[in-house]
């Protein structure tokens, strides 16, 4: 695979005051999603745009580590939690880009065994 091609071409946001997707794509159309916090998403999309995308437009999609370093360091004037936030949003995009290109799962990718999905159960007492 040409490295040149996984660089990060777009991020594009959609959002409401309680979700925020973040879709990512590679300059050969390759594309992940990931989700920012969703407490008041929508601002933090704003941030996606105006401090996450300058540093990571152009980068290794790949190289998600250095990324997710390096730009708190670049934005140290704004450390604060909408950064890390809109951050998240980049970081599960990337890592949902990798498992794709890789046809694993993220779970596989970060060490763990998936397993099937047995739904959620809640009980409620009084």
């Amino acid at each position: 695979m040409n490295s040149h091609n996984l660089k990060i071409h777009s991020i594009e946001t959609f959002s409401n005051e309680y979700v925020g997707l973040v879709r990512v794509r590679t300059k050969d159309g390759s594309e992940g999603w990931g989700q920012v916090s969703p407490y008041n998403a929508d601002i933090t999309a704003l941030l996606v745009h105006r401090q996450i995308a300058p540093y990571a437009l152009g980068a290794d999609a790949l190289d998600i580590e250095k990324l997710v370093q390096e730009i708190p360091e670049r934005e140290h004037k704004f450390p604060g939690s909408y950064l890390r936030r809109a951050l998240a949003g980049l970081d599960t995009a990337l890592w949902d880009l990798r498992g794709k290109l890789e046809n694993k799962s993220v779970c596989e990718l970060l060490g763990g065994t998936p397993r099937p999905f047995k739904g959620l159960r809640f009980q409620y007492e009084t």
